[in-house]
């Protein structure tokens, strides 16, 4: 029988700078993976990390420190993040950035900068990969450039034997012995250690779990990897581990359900810039299952935005338009041209088009005579340069020009906010609060909430993830 210093489920991004940094302690450590390849939301996230700190900021001449970072994480969460994991994760960021760069990343050339995808920071300290688009935003999944990073060094403690490696293997339970953790079962046999890191991501693909733990969400559109499916969750809540953070849920602007039915939104292939006024003005107007305006298009807060529409029946709405707006300025979804958007509305599967309002309500299912009347005060609203219903300022683009469109855009989910109990040395935490021994935990396992709070803070899912592994592989055994 083999017995591992360190057992990790999980290879992703925490999974493997955990094994990394224990192997380069010369720990010999067992990594398990369920899926068929290593590299979990690397392969899927569009990679946006953040720091305070970093040499890549000082050699751009911006000011910024992890204790900034932390007031600007707890400001637009309003507090509701766990302080010691925050403070733990910023106070680890700028040396994980340090350390990517001296790995050959290659960081955007705009980087950092501030994001406005979400509530932005004060100071720019977003980066992310090269983006093949060159968009100013983060449409591909450049994560993949962490993984390139982290490969040589995964590769060389595989041949090393450091890293002891299974793929396409599930774990089934964790194993106790003396009131500890001390190994992991899965249809192979068993594997001991002293000591066990769950690595092993969200729950963002896994509707059924999704639908108990958020209940305010009529509905789960993921945009998240199909092994998002808190597994190891399970395991540890078996073991009575603690599950908290699901209540402060917010989910992403402008997910495009391209097969209706299927759940699914792919980021990198559509989705609609309707999360902030500052990457791209709206030229359309937004209006609800009741076929009226629910909100200032130009509303200049993100949090505000993802809030309204969180409100909205089924959290979805249709983005009305016309001819004109479509032919003019930046395109309403990013990786599509005008053409392609024409294109799409022929197939009527998330986009549409009629030569008239009324057409238009018919197909999309929405009251004729109710669209018709928000349209028109909406154009009147236009004409007179003041909007009455919302207050909308930015009054350049009227929907008067045949045809007309509708995209339905919805609330959206690429991450899950709940995950389990940790402490500040990241060890996992029963129903009472106690340590169960022998057991950790770091990533997406842990919830968004733990370090964003019930708001995206730009890079604080990501990074903390790359962070906690690589603490834990650096510490767990000292």
């Amino acid at each position: 029988m083999i017995k591992y210093d360190l057992i990790i489920v999980g290879a992703g991004s925490a999974g493997m700078t955990c094994a990394i940094a224990a192997a380069e302690k010369g720990k010999k450590i067992l990594v398990v993976e369920k899926s068929e390849r290593i590299g979990g939301t690397l392969h899927w996230t569009a990679g946006q990390m953040s720091a305070g700190g970093t040499r890549r900021q000082k050699a751009r001449g911006i000011v910024d420190s992890p204790a900034q970072h932390y007031a600007d994480v707890m400001r637009i969460c309003e507090n509701t993040a766990q302080p010691d994991l925050v403070q733990l994760a910023t106070q680890l960021a700028p040396k994980t950035l340090d350390w990517l760069e001296d790995l050959g990343f290659p960081f955007a050339e705009n980087t950092p900068t501030i994001v406005h995808g979400h509530e932005p920071y004060s100071i720019p300290r977003t980066v992310w990969g090269e983006d093949p688009l060159n968009a100013g935003v983060t449409t591909q999944r450049t994560g993949i450039h962490i993984y390139n990073c982290l490969l040589p060094l995964w590769e060389k403690y595989i041949a090393a034997g450091n890293i002891e490696l299974f793929l396409n293997i599930k774990m089934t339970r964790l194993l106790v012995q003396n009131r500890s953790i001390n190994g992991i079962r899965t249809k192979i046999g068993a594997f001991f250690a002293q000591k066990v890191v769950l690595t092993t991501g969200g729950y963002a693909s896994n509707p059924a779990f999704f639908a108990k733990m958020t209940p305010k969400m009529t509905r789960l559109l993921s945009s998240a990897a199909p092994t998002s499916t808190g597994d190891g969750i399970f395991a540890a809540q078996n073991m009575g581990a603690k599950f908290k953070g699901s209540g402060y849920h917010l989910s992403t602007l402008g997910g495009i359900e391209l097969e209706p039915q299927s759940g699914r939104a792919d980021f990198g292939s559509a989705w609609a810039l309707v999360s902030n006024v500052i990457v791209r003005k709206p030229r359309e107007i937004y209006v609800n299952e009741q076929a009226k305006r629910f909100m200032d298009e130009n509303e200049p807060s993100v949090d505000a935005r993802e809030r309204i529409v969180m409100k909205q029946p089924n959290q979805r709405f249709w983005v009305i338009f016309d001819e004109k707006s479509l032919s003019e300025g930046a395109s309403l979804i990013p990786q599509w041209t005008a053409e392609r958007i024409r294109t799409e509305a022929k197939a009527e599967k998330c986009i549409w088009k009629a030569t008239t309002i009324a057409g238009l309500a018919k197909k999309i299912g929405l009251d004729a005579t109710v669209l018709k009347e928000t349209v028109d005060q909406f154009n009147k609203s236009v004409l007179q340069q003041k909007d009455n219903d919302w207050g909308r300022t930015y009054l350049e683009h009227s929907v008067t020009t045949a045809p007309f469109y509708a995209l339905l855009t919805y609330a959206y989910s690429l991450i899950s906010f709940g995950g389990l109990a940790v402490n500040r040395n990241l060890q996992v935490l029963d129903n009472q609060g106690n340590v169960i021994k022998g057991l950790y935990a770091a990533g997406e396992i842990l919830g968004a909430a733990a370090t964003s709070g019930n708001a995206f803070c730009g890079g604080m899912l990501l990074t903390p993830a790359l962070s906690f592994g690589r603490y834990l592989g650096e510490t767990i055994n000292t």
